[in-house]
Formats: structure tokens, C-alpha cells, sequence
């Protein structure tokens, strides 16, 4: 069949969660022999990367950025439209569709983000063809967390308007699809709350399966790691709460320890680092991450803001990594503390369970070749593209 995907950002090179969501969903798609067209805003990649995607589908790929902008924020106050879904929608993505759906007829079209869910009305225009709506996080809970975790009382006013905003805008936007892939049964049950009668469905993002046959090397002795960009806003207040309240305590007791950051963004944004310079280890990015962490003794996924399902637990588990994480992070995945993870919420417990890798107090090994064991069986990316295309073949039956 032939379908049209329409992303918020070029899907390629996939080193992010959100870009690994929408490129493995294409690859795989086109592997089992299906004709993929892509439509993205650019954002501020070069416009030359989406050559890459060349191989997996027919990329159109328009000059389009959607920064934050103070301007934006405050003209945003008088609209009933939340700002962050808002400020895509642009006149250039409905000029592409116009002509795109005057000559093309896809069987299935399929927007990612309820950022670009307002494209539906004008392809209600030109097309019959069902239109899904795939949900990696619904933005309502991850607007209402962030708003619940700050401490400046503008940002805490503007965020709480903008997540009543998305309260009563997102669950209508939805209601206007055929069909709402969420990404986790967490989402899935919110969502049936707010907009009873919605059709859901929930199918998780996957992970390649090579990543199931990295053998782990002797662990680094209290070695920590993190791997996430710090320009995600979430990764950031997350690093900074283990920092402040984790790893001094740590430091304290276990003075070798090491923290291994891996990824992009403002480091200088992180507090307190100047104090650890002997223990905080700035790597960046680097070529491969999975040879980089494999000798780490575990890996930290502070996150308390966030919603959908965090890419990279399931990444660092496939790969054999020992994971502790706060229970935000490991929302959505059927992962049992202790038995495939560790999970704290606590400062305390979180410093004393981490303390307890150290001193050789669980069996890691045991832990991760149980989580390895449930991340092989549900979220192989091959599984996850033959459940997108079961429910593309029942909304064309219908």
C-alpha cells in the first residue's frame, strides 16, 4: 500500500528517541514492501541529511523551522489553540498537501504528533483516505508535569494555561482521526478518559535487533552513565535532580565514582558541575554509543517529567545494560523493579539501590538478561511494523 507520513522534523539520522520512532516505523514498513512518502519540516537540520532517507521512502523536506520565540508565547495568550501545537501550523505544509493530494492518492496517511494534527481538515478536503494520528507522548501530561515541577511562578502560570489549553484541545484533535496509535497503555487509558468514544489503539516503538547480541564486557567499577540530549528539556531537570540529590551523596560514600554523559546539549546548563569535575565525565556524542557504555556498570534514567515510552530504556535493556530509572521514566514498559530493573523515586532509596550495584548486592546479571528477554519479545522493530500494518488493513476493510 501506499502511505503518507507527515513528521514535525526530518526523521533522519535517527539519534533521538523521536527520530528513532518515526524512521524505524518507515524502514520497517518499506522492508515488508510498502511505498512510503514523507513530508517534514526541516527545523535546523541541513537540508542535504534527508538524502539518507532516500533508501526507505520518497522524502519532501520543507524549509520550515518552529523555534520557541517570546513573541510567539504572548501572542499565543489570546488564542484557544496551545502554543506548542500552534506554532506548527504553517501555510507551506497545506500548499504541499494541496498539490501533493491533487496528484497522488494514498491508501493510509499518518501524522506523527498531535503537533501536526491540525493538517486533518485539509486533507478531509482532498482525500478519503483514513488519517491516523501517531501519539509518542500526549503532550497534555508531559505540559501538566512540566508546569507541576516549577518553582518560577510566571513559567508555572504560562505552562499550567498552556496544559489547560492542550486539556481541552488535544482529546477534540483527536476525535477527528480515524484511528490514534499511542505509544504506550498509559496514554492510551488517558486519553479514553478525557474523549470517550476516541478510537485507540496502543503499539510501542521497537528497537533493532541487533542490539540483542552485544555481548557486555567486565563492568567499570562505579560507573554510572546517562545517555540523552540536554536540549530536551526533561533529560536536563532529570540530571540535574540526580545530581543535586543522588550523586553527592554517592560521591560522599564512594568516592571513585563516575558519571559518563553522553549526548548533546548545554552542559554549562547543569548544575553544581564544577563541584564533581573529578567525578562528572562530559563525553558527548560520540560514533557508538553501545561500545562506549559497555563496560558501565549501570545506567541512570533520572526522568520525572515526560509521558509515552522512554526509547532508550529500551534501548540500554536490549543492549544488556543494568538500568535504574525514577517509575516516570519507566512508565509504559512491563518492566518489574528488581526482577528486569531497578526503580526509585526517592533520593535516598534511588543513592541506596545504586549503592547496592556497587557492593555486589543484586544479580545484575540475572536482571538484565530478564529485561533483555522481555524487551526481545515485544518490541522487536519487525513486530512493531506488522501491528501497524494489521491496523492499516482494517481501516481500509471498513
Amino acid at each position: 500500500m501506499r502511505i503518507l507520513f507527515i513528521s514535525p522534523k526530518i526523521p533522519y539520522p535517527p539519534v533521538d528517541g523521536h527520530r528513532k520512532s518515526i524512521f524505524g516505523v518507515i524502514k520497517h514498513l518499506a522492508l515488508r514492501g510498502h511505498k512510503i512518502d514523507l513530508v517534514a519540516y526541516s527545523q535546523f537540520e541541513k537540508l542535504h541529511k534527508y538524502r539518507e532517507l532516500q533508501e526507505f521512502c520518497n522524502p519532501n523536506i520543507l524549509n520550515v523551522r518552529t523555534p520557541n520565540s517570546i513573541k510567539g508565547m504572548i501572542i499565543n495568550l489570546f488564542s484557544s489553540r496551545p502554543y506548542n501545537l500552534w506554532k506548527y501550523e504553517r501555510k507551506e505544509l497545506t500548499k504541499f498537501l494541496e498539490e501533493y493530494l491533487f496528484y497522488n492518492k494514498p491508501d493510509i496517511v499518518q501524522i506523527t504528533n498531535s503537533h501536526m494534527g491540525w493538517i486533518v481538515d485539509t486533507i478531509r478536503k482532498f482525500s478519503d483516505a483514513p488519517v491516523i494520528l501517531r501519539e509518542e507522548n500526549l503532550e497534555l501530561m508531559i505540559m501538566k508535569r512540566f508546569s507541576q515541577s516549577q518553582s518560577n511562578p510566571l513559567i508555572k502560570l504560562y505552562s499550567y494555561l498552556q496544559y489547560k489549553k492542550l486539556l481541552r484541545y488535544e482529546p477534540k484533535l483527536c476525535s477527528k482521526m480515524n484511528l490514534n496509535i499511542m505509544i504506550s497503555k498509559n496514554d492510551e487509558a488517558e486519553l479514553q478518559k478525557l474523549g470517550p468514544g476516541v478510537n485507540t489503539v496502543t503499539i510501542p516503538l521497537g528497537v533493532d535487533n541487533h542490539l540483542f547480541n552485544i555481548k557486555k564486557s567486565k563492568p567499570e567499577p562505579f560507573s554510572l552513565c546517562h545517555i540523552g540530549s540536554l536540549d530536551w528539556y526533561p533529560n536536563l531537570n532529570g540530571i540535574n535532580w540526580f545530581i543535586n540529590n543522588v550523586f553527592e551523596r554517592l560521591v560522599s560514600n564512594f568516592p571513585q565514582t563516575k558519571l559518563y554523559l553522553y549526548g548533546g546539549g548545554n552542559y554549562h546548563l547543569i548544575n553544581r558541575i564544577n563541584d564533581f569535575n573529578k567525578n562528572i565525565v562530559l563525553k558527548g556524542f560520540v560514533e557508538d554509543i553501545w561500545q562506549e557504555i559497555n563496560d558501565k556498570q549501570l545506567a541512570v534514567v533520572p526522568l520525572r517529567i515526560g509521558g509515552g515510552i522512554r526509547v532508550k530504556i529500551l534501548e540500554l535493556c536490549a543492549a544488556g545494560n543494568a538500568v535504574i530509572s525514577t517509575s516516570i521514566g519507566v512508565e509504559g514498559i512491563p518492566l518489574t523493579d528488581e526482577k528486569e530493573i531497578l526503580i526509585a523515586d526517592d533520593p535516598e532509596l534511588f543513592a541506596q539501590k545504586i549503592e547496592k550495584v556497587f557492593i555486589d548486592n543484586y544479580s545484575l546479571d540475572e536482571i538484565t538478561e530478564n529485561a533483555r528477554k522481555v524487551i526481545r519479545e515485544n518490541y522487536d522493530w519487525n513486530i512493531i511494523a506488522e501491528r501497524f500494518e494489521d491496523q492499516y488493513n482494517k481501516l481500509l476493510e471498513n
